[in-house]
């Protein structure tokens, strides 16, 4: 799963484990889902300085000799 971090205006983060994250207009307010699209997150639109989607790390490969 991928790992979002969340800037906020006053310097504090959140690292936050998610699939997806977008804007809900109607409730102002940012809402991260899983891989089965249930919530695992919410974060304020205001107030709110970035929102960087982190790399995922990669799989071990087998190493075999």
């Amino acid at each position: 799963m991928a790992r979002y971090i969340t800037t906020y205006t006053d310097g504090s983060e959140q690292h936050i484990p998610a699939e997806k994250v977008y804007c809900d207009t109607d409730s102002d307010q940012y809402v991260f889902h899983d891989s089965d699209h249930n919530t695992v997150a919410l974060a304020p639109c205001r107030g709110v300085l970035s929102i960087v989607r982190m790399p995922e790390p990669s799989q071990p490969e087998a190493v075999t000799s």
